[in-house]
């Protein structure tokens, strides 16, 4: 089992360590950037301040000085953008943020850096507003190469969460296939359909239509769903869960036809229908309410009472951490899980 475990964490551990390889935004990084950066720069105005007649360089020019303040310049740049990519805006908040921050960096680092070379040496070697275009030409050169680094980056993780979800999205199917033609679960489904064979014929039949659309449905390779669809798969697995239980299993759905097309992830529905069954104790005496709706925020509610088995079926891999991964995923959102007042509850964003 342990060695199972492992296996079947392995897609996970795998997308994890390539997403973790995708980090460009570190400190380390900006201050690389920052020295190269500021080595051209240097290069370009040390060839701009040769002389044309001496062939030397212009004496109130320093070399030491440039270099440490398009250092500095650079750092503050770089370290600064890198600081707005790792944040949460996106869009033109994000550029105009990190488009202004620079350049309100560059105008405040120029004013500082020509006090001190006229505090330094008596005489700056580039007037003000000269220092100022060339800071600025750097600060468009930072935010240009940080805005470059990002789409590059955002690409590779996308390529990266796209393979992952395919990968996961194959398991999952298969994983829910094993789960659905089990020995277990075929002989519950089998043994319920010999015992209406020669008894209600009509209602046999139903009931081996029912279980091969559900069968149906799982070898699809469809990651997301209208809820329509996965409603209809659903309530041809709640058909057989309740000609099994009977009135045991008490499933009430009550969801507005104005969201049905929404979309969830295939097989989601029906999985937390299938927790609550797996997980409960159902009997005549107690019978198991499930209910089904939809909420004001655009959520798809299931909540069920708990009484938990003592000897409950242990999970095949098919379960909330599941659901909640493709949530992540496919939509970037997440699933809610409420434990309140002896009650269950799992909400699903609709999308």
């Amino acid at each position: 089992m342990k060695k199972q475990n492992r296996i079947e964490q392995r897609p996970l551990h795998r997308y994890m360590a390539a997403l973790n390889r995708i980090q460009p935004y570190r400190t380390t990084r900006a201050l690389w950037l920052a020295a190269c950066s500021a080595i051209i720069l240097s290069v370009i105005m040390i060839l701009g301040a040769i002389s044309p007649e001496t062939h030397r360089l212009q004496p109130t020019f320093h070399v030491e000085y440039v270099i440490v303040c398009n250092l500095i310049l650079f750092a503050l740049l770089y370290l600064f953008n890198f600081r707005m990519l790792r944040g949460n805006m996106r869009g033109l908040k994000l550029f105009g943020t990190g488009l202004l921050g620079s350049l309100v960096i560059t105008l405040a680092a120029s004013f500082i850096f020509h006090l001190l070379e006229d505090a330094l040496y008596g005489q700056a070697f580039n007037p003000e507003t000269i220092s100022i275009i060339i800071n600025t030409s750097s600060a468009f050169i930072a935010y240009l190469i940080s805005q470059l680094l990002y789409n590059v980056t955002e690409h590779q993780r996308t390529l990266v969460e796209k393979e992952h979800l395919q990968a996961e999205n194959i398991r999952i199917h298969h994983e829910t296939l094993e789960q659905q033609i089990s020995p277990h679960y075929l002989f519950n489904t089998l043994n319920t359909l010999d015992g209406l064979i020669g008894i209600d014929d009509n209602r046999a039949h139903s009931y081996l239509r029912q279980l091969a659309a559900t069968l149906r449905y799982t070898l699809q390779q469809n990651r997301d769903v209208t809820l329509a669809n996965e409603l209809q798969f659903t309530r041809s697995y709640i058909y057989l869960m309740q000609t099994r239980f009977g009135d045991a299993l008490q499933i009430n759905i009550n969801i507005p036809d104005n969201t049905l097309n929404r979309r969830v992830p295939a097989i989601s529905l029906q999985l937390l229908i299938e927790n609550a069954i797996k997980h409960n104790v159902i009997t005549q005496r107690h019978p198991l309410k499930i209910t089904v709706k939809t909420t004001q925020d655009n959520l798809l509610q299931v909540s069920n009472p708990l009484r938990p088995k003592t000897d409950a079926e242990t999970s095949n891999g098919i379960g909330l951490d599941n659901l909640a991964m493709r949530y992540k995923l496919l939509f970037n959102k997440e699933i809610t899980i409420i434990h309140a007042d002896n009650t269950f509850t799992v909400q699903m964003p609709l999308i």
